[in-house]
């Protein structure tokens, strides 16, 4: 009959709201967030440590590994004083009663209540350990205030763990729950001291702690008024309130990494401030797992909500700037588009509603691939993708992990190499962590595959899981990567780190910085073979501001975080990826017939497809070598072949200007003229094929299109005709202006030695 009430009563269970808890890796305290009902309630953590348990068990419940949940000795002691003064003066309560009591509301005390505790404590003791049922109460009894369970009274009075805590600390925690109101710790002060030493002294009776760490416990000072919570991370502590709100999470962070990069953060905000640039943020990966090692989501001080302080940047999605250039980089090395010197035309460059520049504003005419990346140029840059086609880089970028690249490839055109669209911090540091993760793999003889290729990696329950399934193939290949790494190892530093390759200790980097359109936000990634960092600068609510690129306020911070890491060797190349060629030594292509000087590089084995050099032919000349010649006028011993280095007019023209060492072709000689080609002039614009679409002007009349050429000579004259109409001529600046209607149309420019080019376009409309 006894058996009944037991197995009616209650099971004592905790559904209270819970207080949202991010931990770094070590289980250092990150941030918490209170939980809805207003208190500071954290979820159960681990088993209760060792001194707390000793010390509760000491000061409530002496017997707890021994009795069945019921201590009837202190039953009969209580009710005694209770009958005595004709009031409930004492309990009698185990451990296990009272955590009955604290899972039925913690109601007031009557003989009525005081049996169902009893039943539900018995029952609980049958079916729950004795470890488990301490774990229930150290979590969710009182310790005054709003502040419930012993993790969250741990930080609040001693902020440290409390795996951590002092035998005085455990002590004054352990006399906390029996009267929470009444002993607080910023009231009554010598109650409290008198109950913790108390508990001290009988501690050292049991013989839990000796002689001299008692009189170093007693000499310890009280616990103070609660704390503030750490709040080592508070962006990342946000986003966990929203997507796992109520639980505990065990994040990858390294809480002293996390706290030195919060600290070069606000120190480089504070400068920061006085252009007007308010946010900023930072984030440090792991290459080999993935693994989130600092998460620095804004770095505002002062009036963080007037200037969006609250904004975790490092999910938001910015305008990318130049900071996709080395992927694209990579997908030519690895398609053999593209070799590490290959010279791409620098020059003016216009596309329909699109005319992109250099950010100095300048034309080299022709730069190597490498140097166009490691400088950032804009008009190569996007010259390799109308090579490449949009197309197949955004599909590229989404295969790498980039999801934010919704659109299609017609939305973005070819302003996506140059910040046509947008991503995150977030995806472009995992990014750039999965192309370090394979050329590390590749390195160390390992094999890679998609797999390798995913988000960064920042719940500890995440990191443990297998990713070992083979995904297919990666999108970019090790050997590609490595190419462009060495091209990235190129850039130069900002002022802060000038001479830094004269330092031994100087770390090896490659990185890239971005700045997208209106300096509205600067971008710095950074890698070697342990780590990527990610660096955001600029203002949350988009305003741009003068002097806000990547080199200027993004890749100091870079460079100062790059400092606090350890470092170690360099990648290894993958050289099974890789086969050396012989290339031209001005041209960068693989060497031709004509090529005077070469040289044997390595590269994609994807590379031996390659075009020959196009830049060097073989010209007649006389004998001085001033003019060239054919065997229509000169005999054939007075003809001396020589390979030249030929650039076509538009780059010709921007390329000697600084190179002075270039030679231009000489003239054919007098009576030898040679073939009329458009050899000796390029359109600028209009490209041939390409339909302009022409706007009206305020008064709603159409405006014209300004069509322009070069030429070898600039002084010659030169003739313009669009379609059958003589339109005028020019002499060193050869640009004139068009009115033209809608549809086909053929412009033709003659030079006065009758050379001759033609571009076909069309105009689609007027607005």
């Amino acid at each position: 009959m006894v058996i009944i009430p037991i197995l009616l009563a209650p099971l004592p269970r905790f559904n209270n709201p819970l207080s949202t808890v991010v931990e770094a890796r070590d289980h250092t305290l990150l941030g918490a967030r209170i939980a809805s009902d207003g208190q500071w309630r954290f979820p159960p953590g681990d088993a209760v440590p060792e001194k707390f348990r000793k010390a509760i068990l000491t000061y409530e419940d002496r017997y707890f590994y021994f009795h069945p949940g019921v201590n009837p000795v202190s039953l009969i002691h209580a009710f005694v004083i209770n009958s005595k003064h004709h009031e409930i003066r004492a309990g009698g309560s185990t451990i296990t009663m009272q955590t009955a009591r604290l899972a039925g509301g913690n109601k007031p005390r009557t003989y009525l209540r005081k049996a169902i505790e009893i039943v539900s404590a018995i029952k609980l003791e049958m079916l729950r350990s004795k470890k488990k049922i301490l774990e229930m109460y150290a979590a969710n009894a009182p310790f005054g205030g709003n502040i419930v369970g012993l993790d969250a009274a741990a930080w609040r009075y001693t902020g440290k763990l409390p795996s951590e805590i002092t035998w005085a600390e455990a002590a004054s925690l352990a006399v906390l729950p029996n009267s929470p109101a009444l002993i607080h710790p910023g009231r009554n002060r010598e109650k409290l001291r008198e109950k913790r030493n108390s508990l001290l002294h009988r501690l050292k009776e049991r013989n839990f702690i000796d002689s001299l760490t008692l009189e170093l416990a007693l000499e310890e000072p009280l616990l103070s008024e609660p704390d503030k919570l750490p709040s080592a991370a508070p962006h990342l502590t946000d986003y966990f309130n929203v997507t796992r709100k109520g639980e505990r999470v065990r994040t990858s962070v390294d809480f002293r990494l996390q706290e030195r990069v919060s600290a070069i953060m606000e120190l480089h905000q504070k400068k920061l401030e006085g252009n007007q640039i308010f946010n900023s943020a930072a984030l440090v990966v792991s290459v080999e797992s993935g693994e989130v090692l600092a998460y620095a989501g804004n770095s505002t001080t002062g009036n963080a909500a007037f200037h969006g302080g609250d904004v975790d940047i490092i999910r938001s999605q910015r305008s990318t700037g130049s900071i996709l250039k080395p992927i694209l980089y990579a997908a030519m090395q690895q398609s053999g588009d593209l070799l590490p010197n290959t010279l791409i035309a620098d020059t003016p460059a216009r596309f329909p509603g699109f005319s992109p520049e250099n950010f100095d504003k300048s034309y080299s005419g022709a730069v190597t691939a490498g140097t166009a990346l490691s400088q950032s140029l804009n008009i190569p840059a996007v010259r390799m993708l109308q090579e490449y086609s949009p197309e197949k880089f955004l599909e590229l970028l989404r295969e790498t992990g980039f999801t934010t690249f919704t659109m299609p490839a017609e939305h973005y055109g070819l302003s996506l190499i140059l910040g046509g669209g947008e991503t995150s911090l977030w995806e472009l540091t995992g990014v750039y962590a999965s192309m370090s993760r394979i050329l590390r793999k590749a390195g160390q003889s390992q094999e890679y595959s998609r797999s390798d290729f995913h988000s960064p990696l920042i719940l500890i329950s995440d990191t443990k899981k297998s990713r070992g399934k083979d995904a297919g193939k990666a999108p970019l290949s090790a050997a590609s990567v490595w190419l462009t790494y060495e091209a990235l190892q190129k850039v130069n530093r900002p002022d802060t780190e000038a001479g830094w390759q004269y330092f031994t200790s100087s770390r090896t980097l490659a990185w890239k910085t971005g700045t997208s359109f209106g300096f509205r936000d600067a971008w710095a990634v950074g890698s070697t073979p342990a780590y990527v960092i990610g660096i955001w600068v600029g203002n949350a609510n988009g305003e741009g501001r003068p002097g806000l690129t990547g080199t200027a306020v993004a890749a100091p911070i870079l460079f100062d975080i790059a400092g606090l890491m350890e470092t170690g060797p360099w990648f290894t190349p993958p050289w099974e990826e890789m086969t050396n060629i012989v290339v031209c030594t001005k041209s960068g292509y693989r060497a031709g017939p004509d090529c005077p000087d070469t040289r044997e590089i390595p590269v994609c084995i994807e590379g031996l497809k390659s075009g020959m050099c196009p830049f060097h032919s073989m010209v007649h000349l006389n004998k001085s070598r001033t003019y060239q010649v054919t065997a229509d006028c000169a005999a054939p011993s007075e003809i001396v072949n020589e390979p030249w280095f030929i650039l076509p007019p538009a780059m010709e023209f921007y390329y000697k200007r600084k190179h002075p060492e270039y030679r231009s072709l000489p003239p054919f000689a007098k009576d030898c003229g040679g073939e009329k080609t458009g050899t000796f002039m390029e359109f600028i614009y209009p490209a041939p094929g390409l339909k302009i679409f022409i706007p009206r002007d305020h008064t709603g009349e159409p405006t014209k299109l300004v069509a322009e050429i070069v030429h070898r000579n600039p002084s010659r004259r030169v003739f313009w005709h669009i379609d059958e109409s003589y339109l005028g001529t020019t002499r060193n600046i050869h640009q004139v202006e068009i009115l033209a209607g809608t549809g086909n149309h053929i412009l033709t420019v003659y030079d006065e030695d009758g050379n001759r080019i033609s571009s076909r376009f069309t105009i689609v409309g007027k607005n």
